[in-house]
């Protein structure tokens, strides 16, 4: 039986607005074990990105326990969580979030060199992922050179690059046609199962969806299995 990575039990987010508090995750619990593959649907704006970033130590919560890997988080504060973050957690977005004045190898070493590591040995972490991932020739150029395709693919490298226990992401393919985003999203599973890493993804696509072992659904701020 796999080690549990997360425990999560009877969180609470909610979001103020105007003088109205909207209850947006209502007691989510949530068991999560190193190797599964999880899938989150739900309607937009039913707070499935909340939950992502709850996971991933970017938000809040307001009640409630959250553990990964056996370490309390909500008790770190926020630079030794800044550093859990960047040791353990990997992140993918629909929109790629790549800083544009950094060439393609300077995107994905950065993780790497705010880990601790020194230029050359992240920029050789980050040119063996770029040669894997077919992007050694593109290695030199900024984002904007790149196509949609490419600049995900450096995205998952970036991500990738630490070796992170879990690996998050939200609508990675949603700015992607279907040809390139079925690619990318069957290189990308692989991967991670090739790596016995934990994945959580959000997705609006069935068929990916189907491809977790775990399905999940949010809706009105409950999981349901």
């Amino acid at each position: 039986m796999n080690k549990n990575l997360i425990n999560i039990e009877d969180l609470i987010k909610k979001y103020k607005y105007k003088n109205e508090s909207l209850l947006i995750l209502n007691k989510i619990n949530l068991k999560i074990n190193y190797g599964d593959i999880i899938s989150i649907k739900g309607p937009s704006g039913v707070g499935k990105t909340t939950l992502l970033n709850i996971l991933g130590l970017l938000d809040s919560f307001d009640a409630g326990n959250f553990s990964f890997d056996n370490t309390n988080v909500t008790s770190l504060n926020d630079i030794k969580k800044n550093h859990f973050r960047n040791r353990n957690i990997g992140f993918i977005h629909q929109f790629f979030h790549l800083i544009p004045e950094l060439n393609v190898i300077e995107n994905v070493a950065l993780p790497n060199l705010i880990y601790g590591n020194n230029k050359n040995e992240s920029f050789k972490m980050a040119t063996n992922l770029i040669k894997y991932f077919g992007l050694n020739e593109r290695k030199l150029f900024k984002p904007n050179y790149l196509s949609g395709g490419e600049q995900q693919r450096v995205s998952i490298a970036r991500a990738l690059i630490n070796k992170p226990k879990l690996i998050i992401a939200d609508e990675m393919t949603g700015n992607l046609d279907e040809k390139t985003s079925d690619e990318i999203f069957d290189f990308f599973i692989n991967e991670v199962k090739k790596n016995n890493q934990t994945l959580i993804f959000a997705t609006h696509n069935n068929n990916y969806a189907e491809k977790a072992n775990i399905k999940l659904t949010l809706t009105k701020g409950k999981i349901e299995y």
